[in-house]
């Protein structure tokens, strides 16, 4: 049975009522619809989720789905949606009120550039996964992880939504098994095999969805399909995906062997939690611990200075002249790709427990910035903490008490000119970190280090 939209528009304006205005229709699907909504009191607009109970209302499946929902709300963390209220009308309708994140989903994203770069991917996915294992640890198993519900607001940061909302629907609808695709519960393309054959589910098929979004961020399509429902869940517990390295040589080694754990088929052969899964995104990716993604990107020029053109005898316009400058040091200092890893506080769980591993972090101590830049060949990790600052180069650590260093960038010439960076220790002594930054890994360098660290101008 389709969606009657304005019936349901209706009896939401009815059940939020005189303070809430509704409006634009953002999604639907199933039973359930999404509308942005005006919250009149907080000048601020929402968005609320509602479900038609349809031709079966039940107080006691509506008092289900509340309950659900309820326990979903009671979440707090950076990467998931907060939801605001939970509620119903005569039931007939129950709806979810959520923060209206103004960004872009995945699937959008994926709709428009097709597949990300392979350090973005990782990015998400371990954002996703970071909001899984907090869910997770809390009792909580999404059931219907895919790039719809998985948002990113407009400074690029992660977040997703619909927790739980799978569980709660299946309870407001009286049925066990929805796997049809565009139903509110589950889609054949992310669901796990447990999913897919009926069986008992728990986080670790959560994993295994995660596992097919970052497969299809990397791929530009999931590992699997076919021309129905049942034939992509056939495909899901006895199929093998393609090696995603075959399908895209840029994916490292490492990386691979993460996708290949999160889309085992049997629950014992993945990650046993998304905490898990999390660090081992970092450790084969260390992009994956960064906490912006590049949302609205600008068509890169396909090289050389802008041309412009002068009037004739007369100079270029002032303003002319100060954008055309302004352009070009932006793209100085834009120049090469992102740092490996720049993270400044909260640091992420994932990234805290890396480096307590190779044992930057003292006990008691905690993580403030940690940087690797793209250009140094090295691997190297600078690591400031509340009071050491740590170089972790692949062998040994050199630690330093964070009161007495100061740092400077240096010049050098090696087959063309470059940037290094060195830290001054008490007593004179000179560490060179990095052998060479890039122009961009400099200016986010120095950026995180401000307030922390001070530059030796001497």
């Amino acid at each position: 049975m389709s969606l009657d939209i304005s019936t349901l528009r209706t009896r939401l304006q009815q059940a939020l009522g005189a303070e809430f205005s509704v409006g634009d229709l953002l999604g639907e699907g199933g039973f359930a619809a999404v509308f942005r909504v005006r919250d009149e009191g907080s000048r601020r607009d929402v968005a609320v989720k509602v479900l038609d109970l349809g031709l079966t209302p039940s107080p006691a499946l509506a008092e289900r789905f509340v309950r659900e929902a309820r326990t979903v709300a009671q979440l707090e963390h950076p990467h998931i949606v907060p939801i605001v209220k939970v509620g119903g009308y005569k039931n007939e309708v129950l709806y979810i009120v959520m923060e209206c994140i103004d960004g872009p989903s995945l699937r959008g994203l994926l709709e428009s550039r097709r597949r990300l770069s392979v350090g973005d991917a990782a990015c998400i996915a371990r954002q996703v996964a970071d909001a899984l294992a907090h869910a997770h640890e809390r009792g909580v198993v999404h059931r219907d992880v895919k790039p719809d519900n998985i948002l990113l607001d407009a400074s690029g940061r992660v977040l997703v939504t619909d927790f739980g909302i799978a569980k709660a629907a299946e309870a407001a609808s009286g049925s066990q098994q929805l796997t049809t695709e565009g139903m509110v519960v589950g889609t054949p393309h992310y669901m796990s095999p447990e999913q897919a054959t009926g069986e008992a589910i728990d986080a670790r098929s959560d994993v295994y969805s995660l596992g097919v979004v970052l497969y299809q961020m990397l791929a530009g399509s999931p590992p699997f399909d076919g021309e129905s429902a049942q034939a992509i869940l056939m495909k899901q517990a006895t199929a093998t995906p393609r090696s995603i390295r075959r399908v895209r040589r840029e994916v490292p080694p490492a990386l691979a062997t993460v996708v290949d754990r999160m889309l085992a088929k049997g629950p014992d052969e993945r990650y046993q939690t998304a905490a898990e899964a999390s660090r081992a995104l970092v450790a084969a990716m260390p992009a994956a611990a960064r906490e912006r993604v590049r949302v609205r990107g600008t068509p890169r020029s396909s090289g050389g200075a802008p041309r412009v053109e002068r009037r004739s005898g007369g100079p270029i316009p002032t303003a002319a002249a100060i954008l055309l400058i302004t352009a070009l040091a932006v793209g100085w200092l834009m120049w090469g790709p992102a740092p490996r890893l720049s993270v400044a506080a909260p640091i992420p769980d994932s990234v805290s427990s890396s480096l307590r591993r190779r044992g930057a972090l003292a006990r008691g101590d905690t993580a403030v910035f940690a940087f690797s830049p793209a250009a140094d060949p090295g691997s190297v990790v600078l690591v400031v903490t509340q009071h050491r600052v740590v170089v972790v180069a692949p062998r040994r650590l050199r630690v330093y008490p964070r009161d007495s260093v100061a740092y400077r960038v240096v010049a050098g010439w090696e087959r063309g000119p470059r940037l290094m960076f060195v830290v001054l220790a008490r007593g004179s002594q000179q560490d060179t970190v990095f052998q060479r930054v890039s122009p961009r890994d400099l200016w986010q360098l120095t950026r995180g280090l401000r307030h922390l660290i001070p530059e030796d101008r001497s």
